[in-house]
């Protein structure tokens, strides 16, 4: 018992590692910053999701996802109806998989349940409807969401959005 606890103990600590800064002159995405991060942040999911929205023409931004500030972002999703407008998560709070799926079923469209239809959404009904679709791994709502699991359920919900849509990366994107 002891063994396996200081077996996951080592795993943990080299999974939460700083990643490394790019090399002298290269930019890294933020997507590319996302993935090798431990604990994916708000600001993480809300420039992930603006940025396949810009992809798949739902808005049309001035300049890059990068390049806006949080709050901007914010307001590009509220008006998507991708967030609910009553939330006040600080950019480095870390993203939880009920908000998540909350985002993932209002960019699908879903509206899980006839209480849903006429109450609202509710990131706990969001999270069983993304369960049950298998968009989101197995796992409870209050649990963490680390950078590469944001980016594999983001990359689930482009392709339900346009399965046959190619991934398009810019030259600074490959690694």
């Amino acid at each position: 018992m002891v063994g396996c606890i200081a077996t996951l103990l080592a795993v943990l600590s080299v999974a939460w590692d700083q990643p490394q800064t790019p090399a002298h002159g290269e930019s890294e995405s933020s997507s590319y910053s996302a993935a090798r991060r431990g604990t994916a942040t708000v600001d993480d999911a809300y420039r992930v999701f603006l940025t396949m929205a810009s992809n798949h023409g739902r808005v049309k931004l001035n300049g890059e996802v990068e390049e806006l500030s949080f709050e901007e972002v914010t307001a590009h999703l509220e008006a998507l109806c991708i967030i609910d407008s009553e939330w006040s998560y600080s950019p480095e709070t870390c993203l939880r998989r009920d908000v998540l799926a909350y985002m993932c079923c209002s960019y699908l469209g879903y509206r899980p349940g006839v209480l849903t239809g006429a109450f609202g959404m509710t990131r706990r009904y969001a999270h069983r409807e993304m369960l049950y679709r298998k968009i989101i791994p197995p796992g409870t709502p209050g649990t963490m969401v680390s950078g590469s699991e944001l980016l594999s359920v983001a990359t689930r919900v482009s392709r339900r959005v346009d399965p046959k849509r190619d991934v398009q990366l810019k030259d600074n994107q490959i690694h």
